[in-house]
């Protein structure tokens, strides 16, 4: 998938913006901290999934004092078809989301997948030492962008979450009747099992280069694989090959429906539901060990650019095409050998990163200098190998 043109309206620090970044694979948009890069990458990144990947609400999306905000891509497929993509939000005179695709409007989530994208942020260099939710969203992240009946899945399954959870708090405050529960119970069991299975299935297929791609980046630990932590805190240490655990969708889901009736009680006291696919975590244990127990943090940045190409490889052979790869600023955090690996692997990719200086691995790339809402265009060929 290529990016033909952004363009912008009232979003972030940009009041009016259009770029058309033609046919070139890597543009790099450097410019100094605070100099609006991101914001170029989160603008794309909310065509592809909807949603801000730094998990910002749509008001601060807006540009300061504005009430609506436009983004919108011209785009075309590895086979030449080419599309408009567009994602406008209002918060006056009411609040409305819409997004279009060759301008016929589709709910936002339908967005999902048109514009498929891989982004890395500096954060995930941490992905293993942070919050279980960053893990579960690099998992479902992919799976909606492959399968459009896990997207499905996954939006139920959190509108039910959130209405068991609101009858939980009901029946608390004695306002609410405990027998209503079991129809909650029972669409977050049939969801959640989806949701589960595809976590396993997925991991599955990233465990078989899971090695082959570590001992590429220079690891050579004798033993690596994935483990999925299911809810972990109704079963402690079930992880995904040595828990003995249903791996049936059937299965998994019987037993979601054991686990939320037998923690009803606990859910009661805390008012929120602790089963579940939203609770659950994964890990890379290597040698026997889990990374985050062990690793050197070069080790764990390591593990987690072999997880990038893996993602980048899994999307491209599900979906029959390249994806887009949006990197920010994750140039500062790897050293030369790490660069030159990471370009050589999204050779043929399009790439958009951001960068404050540009280092000599990324010769041939077009520069856009970034600054003071403003995108300039300086040049092709930039960069020197030594």
């Amino acid at each position: 998938m290529r990016l033909q043109s952004l363009t912008l309206q009232q979003f972030r620090s940009y009041p009016s913006l259009e770029i058309a970044f033609g046919e070139r694979d890597l543009h790099v948009l450097q410019g100094p901290n605070a100099a609006g890069k991101t914001n170029l990458l989160e603008a794309v990144a909310i065509l592809s999934s909807g949603r801000s990947f730094l998990g910002a609400e749509e008001d601060d999306l807006m540009t300061w004092g504005t009430d609506h905000y436009r983004i919108r891509a011209e785009v075309r497929s590895d086979v030449g078809e080419g599309r408009t993509i567009e994602v406008v939000s209002q918060r006056l005179p009411r609040r409305a989301r819409a997004g279009f695709v060759n301008d016929v409007r589709l709910p936002i989530g339908r967005l999902t997948g048109v514009l498929p994208a891989i982004s890395f942020l500096p954060q995930d260099l941490s992905l293993f030492l942070g919050s279980p939710s960053r893990r579960r969203d690099l998992l479902n992240d992919l799976l909606v962008q492959v399968s459009p009946a896990f997207a499905a899945s996954l939006a139920t399954y959190q509108k039910l979450l959130k209405q068991r959870n609101a009858l939980l708090r009901r029946i608390r405050e004695g306002t609410g009747r405990t027998q209503d529960l079991v129809v909650w119970e029972e669409g977050l069991a049939r969801e959640g099992a989806v949701i589960t299975f595809s976590h396993l299935e997925l991991l599955k297929v990233l465990q078989l280069s899971l090695e082959e791609e570590l001992r590429a980046l220079g690891e050579s630990w004798q033993e690596v694989r994935l483990a999925y932590d299911r809810h972990p805190s109704a079963r402690s240490g079930s992880s995904l090959s040595l828990d003995g655990r249903a791996t049936t969708r059937e299965g998994i889901e019987a037993e979601l429906k054991h686990d939320l009736l037998h923690f009803r009680e606990r859910d009661l006291l805390i008012g929120s539901t602790t089963i579940g696919p939203h609770r659950s975590d994964w890990r890379i244990d290597a040698d026997g060990r889990s990374l985050a127990s062990f690793a050197s943090r070069g080790q764990q940045r390591t593990a987690v650019l072999a997880l990038l190409f893996l993602q980048v490889s899994y999307m491209e052979v599900r979906r029959g095409e390249k994806p887009l790869i949006l990197l920010d600023d994750v140039f500062s955090e790897l050293d030369s050998v790490h660069q030159e690996r990471l370009m050589a692997s999204f050779k043929g990719h399009q790439v958009l990163l951001t960068t404050t200086h540009v280092p000599p691995s990324l010769a041939g790339a077009k520069l856009w200098v970034v600054g003071e809402g403003k995108v300039m265009e300086q040049g092709v060929g930039l960069g020197r190998r030594e």
